[in-house]
């Protein structure tokens, strides 16, 4: 039997074996799934030179393939060594879900006929709902509504699936090439889409990220929203851009449009967020779109870079919501009003969160700052051709990254720096090391991925994707990275030589006055005014009032269509048989005449 089906069943045939195994032996589950974990890691690092066979044409295993496969395994063993300690309840539900997901997303992800991977994909809506629930009774609501507007695309996708059918009578994604010249080809491709952008968390698909951030357990967030649930939505995007349909310029354009759009609406949300879970939630979103845009700049740089960008991201956000999950373990709130002053506590999450929130917004020499440059060259690229806009989509993926930084800078305040809050009333200590050392991988990476990256990512993972990578261009971020480097060593000569020879100590002032003992400066309302900008303001109701939700504005249009059906199904039998009765009288009508 080909190695395909053991590398697809064994973990799906082990998460049920975990389901059933009581949850006494927690340690036991955790080592089988941790074995499972490591073998399917080392898998794809064997298989990511020599792919295995594709069973007659069933599977596909490219090198599109090979860095999904690749990140998947990672990330499901970085999340099971974090997760020792941190999960303690439902150990056997959660390892076994975890498990079943990662071998669904194996099948997703190499299978080459679009039934069996719409199947595979069903299978992820059903974990991701389970993995959720996994939060309490609280979780129930937000993985009900993740469910339905997760799966709810998955009609789309199938759909999508029907009409290339019948364009091109094949199903199999290698032998699959549409020309967008019909509104069915266009159809199609939206349906995809849809799929793609409900699974990354594209706007305006994205609404059951934020919802679920506060209620499901954030090894559960790090391992789905910020991390896989992110590489098989791009890749599906990837795979409908570069595989089954030719480039065209007004979907193309839509696509550059709500990648823009996802980048800065989220981010300005995220701006007056005052849960850590919830704000690294909203930028989870506001990433998406810096993906979606360098696929949709149709150049080989900015495809190279949107795919670069979104194995940067599972990278930094995975150890950003790691992280907060290490101040929620510690101090059991992620509320930022309740934080402050962890850095001497935390010492190691401090860092690695530091290091995360670097690359996030984009500062050299982390990994952010290497992909969103490639998307703003390939952005630029686009612009030699047809695309006359692009000015406008770097300038809004720009501002992202300034406001990201701004929002960062609130978050590492409001939890790491300032006084300790009066909230905290127990010595504060470093969680387990598990849960630490995945962290520290995780931001080591960050460094790693940037400094040397075209040795590593670009070379050995991107560019095989695309038959090679422009290298003029990707060397071309040498002069922008050796003026920021100057830039730095500049600031750091004119701090030493302009240095003041003698300093005063002067107590601290809020508004003219000494503030009073235990008074605490906080971060948290950094932002707050620009709620009162005329614009932002009207954004922000809308918001808050959920005006911009998707599920909740569709599920007022049903509920209004259905409250005429409440009041004819009263529950009365008398009532029920005289429309059965009306109903055949109509039919017998209808029959005798035809």
């Amino acid at each position: 039997m080909n190695i395909i089906y053991y590398l697809i069943g064994l973990p799906i045939a082990v998460g049920l074996a975990c389901l059933i195994i009581p949850e006494r032996a927690r340690v036991l589950i955790w080592g089988i799934a941790f074995d499972v974990c490591f073998i399917l890691f080392s898998a794809f690092l064997f298989f990511f030179s020599r792919p295995p066979d594709p069973a007659n044409g069933m599977f596909v295993w490219d090198a599109l393939a090979n860095l999904t496969l690749l990140g998947a395994g990672f990330f499901s063993l970085i999340v099971c060594v974090y997760s020792y300690k941190m999960i303690v309840e439902s150990a056997g539900r959660y390892y076994g879900y975890l498990l079943i997901t990662l071998g669904a997303t194996i099948g997703a992800v190499v299978s080459n006929n679009l039934i069996l991977m719409s199947v595979f994909w069903g299978i992820l809506a059903i974990t991701l709902y389970l993995m959720i629930n996994l939060g309490g009774s609280d979780a129930a609501y937000p993985a009900k509504k993740t469910f339905i507007m997760v799966g709810g695309s998955d009609s789309f996708l199938i759909l999508g699936i029907a009409i290339i059918w019948v364009l091109t009578g094949s199903l199999n994604i290698t032998e699959i090439r549409i020309q967008i010249d019909s509104w069915l080809a266009a159809s199609a491709f939206l349906c995809f889409v849809c799929a793609s952008f409900a699974k990354a968390g594209g706007m305006p698909l994205h609404t059951w990220i934020p919802e679920i951030s506060e209620k499901a357990p954030v090894s559960v967030m790090a391992f789905l929203p910020a991390s896989l649930d992110k590489l098989l939505g791009i890749y599906l995007l990837a795979r409908v851009c570069l595989n089954l349909f030719s480039y065209h310029e007004s979907l193309w354009f839509l696509l550059r449009l709500l990648g823009s759009i996802t980048i800065v609406a989220a981010v300005f949300i995220a701006l007056i967020q005052h849960n850590m879970k919830k704000l690294l939630a909203y930028h989870a979103i506001s990433q998406v779109g810096y993906m979606i845009v360098g696929i949709a700049s149709g150049t080989p740089v900015g495809i190279a870079g949107g795919l670069f960008h979104m194995l940067n991201n599972a990278i930094y956000k995975c150890c950003l919501f790691l992280g907060s999950g290490n101040v929620e373990k510690q101090t059991g709130s992620t509320e930022l009003d309740n934080l402050g002053g962890l850095g001497r506590s935390l010492p190691v999450t401090f860092t690695c969160f530091l290091f995360a929130s670097l690359a996030i917004s984009g500062i050299p020499p982390f990994n952010g700052f290497f992909s969103k440059w490639m998307i703003y060259q390939g952005l630029v690229e686009s612009g030699k051709s047809t695309d006359q806009s692009w000015i406008l989509w770097i300038v809004m993926a720009m501002i992202g990254s300034g406001l990201t930084l701004a929002s960062f800078m609130k978050i590492i305040h409001a939890t790491f720096l300032g006084h300790v809050s009066s909230n905290l009333k127990k010595r504060i200590f470093e969680p387990h090391w598990t849960a630490l050392f995945s962290v520290i991988v995780l931001a080591a990476l960050c460094l790693v991925f940037g400094i040397f990256y075209y040795r590593i990512p670009l070379k050995l993972m991107i560019a095989p994707i695309l038959q090679g990578i422009n290298i003029q261009n990707v060397s071309g971020m040498f002069l922008p990275l050796a003026f920021i480097v100057c830039g730095i060593i500049l600031g750091i000569i004119l701090y030493f030589v302009l240095k003041p020879r003698s300093i005063r100590i002067a107590p601290a002032f809020v508004g003219g006055e000494t503030p009073a003992e235990g008074m605490k400066v906080s971060g948290t309302d950094f932002y707050n005014p620009i709620r009162n900008a005329r614009f932002l303001k009207t954004m922000y109701h809308a918001s808050e009032n959920k005006f911009t939700d998707i599920y909740d504005v569709f599920k007022s249009i049903a509920s209004y269509f259905t409250e005429g059906l409440r009041v004819i199904h009263t529950g009365i039998l008398g009532t029920y048989l005289t429309w059965i009765l009306f109903g055949l009288a109509v039919l017998l009508y209808l029959f005798v005449q035809w």
